[in-house]
This record gives C-alpha cells, sequence and structure tokens, in this order.
C-alpha cells in the first residue's frame, strides 16, 4: 500500500509540476518547459528515490516508469484538456517534439549514469576471489523485444539521419526575408480538381508495391484578374477534395520572388519575414530533434563499449 501511494504521489507530482512549467513558460521561453520536467524528475528519483529504497523497498525501476512514463502522459493529457486549441491549430506538435526530445535526453544520460555506477560499484564491493554469477538466459520474449527495439532504433537512426541532412538543405537554400516582395493578399477561388500521381511516401508491403499514389488537387486562381494561381491537396479520397472544394474562396497573401520571376502564396495573416522565420524555426526544430537522437545513440554506443571492456577487465 506504501509502495503505490509512493508511486502515485510521484506521478501526480510530476504532472502537477508539467503543468506549472508550461504555465510559468506560456508567452515567454519555453525551454524552462522542454527542460524542467525531465531535469526535476531526474534530481526527484536521485534524492526521493534513495529514500523510498531504504525505506519503502521500492524499486528504482517502476518509480522511474510511473514518473517519466506515465507522469509524461498523463501530464499531455491533462495539458490538451486545459488547452483543447492545442490540437485545432496544430501547435501540440511545436511542443510535443522538443518536449519528447529533451526528455529522452535527459532520461539518456540518467540511464547512463546509473548503468555506470552501478558498474563501478559491484567491481568495487566484490571479493577479489569470488567467481562471477551467472548471466541468466534472456526468455524467448526478451529476446524477440529486444531484437525489436533494435530494429527500431536502426530505423530512427537512418530517419534522423535523412531528416538532418534534408533540414540542412532546406536552411542552406533558404530565402531571406527581403528577396521577396509583397504583392498583397488576394482571393482565390477553386474551380477544378483533378486527379495527379505523386511519389509514395508510406512504408512495408503498399510502398513496395506501388511507387506512386495518386491524390486529388483542388485548383485556385484569383477573382481580380490578376492571374495569379494557387493549388491544394485534397487528399487521396476524391469526397474530401470535393469538401475542401466547397469550403469556396480561400484569401492568401502573393509573394513574388523578381530573381526568379516566380511566386509564392502563404497565409493571408503572414508576411514574408514571418513565413522565413517559421521555415527557419522549422527546420532548426528538425536539426535539434534528429541531431539530439543522433547524439544520444553515440553515447548509448559509447557505454555498451566501454561497458564490454570493462566486463572483459574485471
Amino acid at each position: 500500500m506504501k509502495k503505490a501511494a509512493a508511486l502515485l504521489a510521484s506521478t501526480l507530482l510530476y504532472v502537477g509540476v508539467f503543468l506549472l512549467l508550461f504555465y510559468g513558460s506560456m508567452g515567454r521561453e519555453l525551454v524552462l518547459f522542454f527542460l524542467g520536467p525531465p531535469l526535476i524528475s531526474a534530481v526527484y528519483f536521485a534524492v526521493v528515490g534513495g529514500l523510498f529504497a531504504r525505506h519503502l523497498d521500492l524499486s528504482r525501476r517502476p518509480l522511474w516508469l510511473c514518473m517519466n512514463l506515465i507522469g509524461f502522459l498523463c501530464g499531455w493529457a491533462a495539458l490538451l484538456a486545459c488547452f483543447p486549441s492545442l490540437l485545432i491549430n496544430g501547435a501540440v506538435l511545436l511542443l510535443l517534439l522538443p518536449s519528447a526530445g529533451a526528455a529522452a535526453g535527459v532520461w539518456a544520460v540518467v540511464g547512463l549514469g546509473i548503468l555506470l555506477t552501478r558498474r563501478l560499484r559491484s567491481h568495487d564491493a566484490a571479493p577479489e576471489e569470488a567467481p562471477a554469477a551467472p548471466r541468466k538466459e534472456a526468455g524467448p520474449w526478451a529476446r524477440r523485444g529486444k531484437k525489436l527495439a533494435t530494429s527500431a532504433c536502426i530505423l530512427l537512426l537512418i530517419l534522423a539521419a535523412a531528416s538532418l541532412y534534408v533540414a540542412a538543405q532546406g536552411l542552406s537554400s533558404l530565402r531571406p526575408a527581403d528577396s521577396y516582395e509583397d504583392e498583397g493578399v488576394h482571393t482565390f477561388v477553386p474551380y477544378d480538381i483533378l486527379p495527379v500521381q505523386v511519389r509514395n511516401n508510406g512504408s512495408g508491403r503498399s510502398q513496395r508495391l506501388n511507387s506512386t499514389k495518386t491524390v486529388y488537387m483542388v485548383y485556385y486562381r484569383t477573382s481580380d484578374g490578376s492571374g495569379y494561381q494557387w493549388q491544394a491537396e485534397g487528399g487521396s479520397v476524391r469526397e474530401l477534395a470535393v469538401q475542401l472544394y466547397n469550403r469556396g474562396p480561400v484569401d492568401r497573401r502573393v509573394l513574388s520572388i523578381p530573381a526568379d520571376n516566380t511566386y509564392i502564396t502563404v497565409e493571408a495573416g503572414q508576411t514574408a519575414e514571418s513565413y522565413t522565420a517559421s521555415l527557419q524555426h522549422r527546420y532548426l526544430l528538425i536539426l535539434g530533434l534528429s541531431g539530439g537522437y543522433m547524439l544520444i545513440c553515440l553515447t548509448v554506443w559509447v557505454a555498451r563499449r566501454c561497458r564490454s571492456q570493462t566486463e572483459k577487465v574485471f
């Protein structure tokens, strides 16, 4: 009963800290929200987790899982319940991705620190002539889970490397804001729906069998005779494109590019400065997440190499 109460209190504490840090960082620096919960939980785990282990005989593993897995999910559920608009405008992704990346980085560092500390303590405490305990064989489900986890990590590593390359290319080719000329906001009226073959970016058997897929594009043109055109993807189902078509005219801002004699359209409320700033923020976010994941993988690999060398010595 005491163990369950300790786990519940720790989880609720994480959720409370999560919400308080979000309220405290709204409209200001979000770094406090991204790094605060995992860092505070790491300190709590190191200090209070030792007290629980000594006085309640509570293992550190369930405490860590309850706080940083269940608490993390419950914190986001409570946050979305308090701010449902995050789901409507898509801002949840701009918060969830860096939050999960920061949490994964802190968890990896703390986990490696605990692992190395235990290894050093076990070597110091064991007598020199004591025979090594036989290693327990892992069950078939454990071996399968380990293989699946390894495969998932490798796939994520490949995805992170590809995302890092794409983000670096996009950041290097990003035009400055002064290279655009504002042509004002125009009203675009839908006039046609056409199927278009695009590359199939899916995965698995469907991607191997079909390298392309059909999507329905909704085509727009200005109603003032300026000649500007714009197109929006309506999805792979024609009914969805028809729904987009029936929504009627759309106001968009036209930004011309004199150097290439072309133009682009953005949201009516955007400007050249906000458009380039949003792209830059997106690329930097992808660079940070991809680079952080690759750094975590490198750290884990180095730690495993050090562990294997230590086992050979002892």
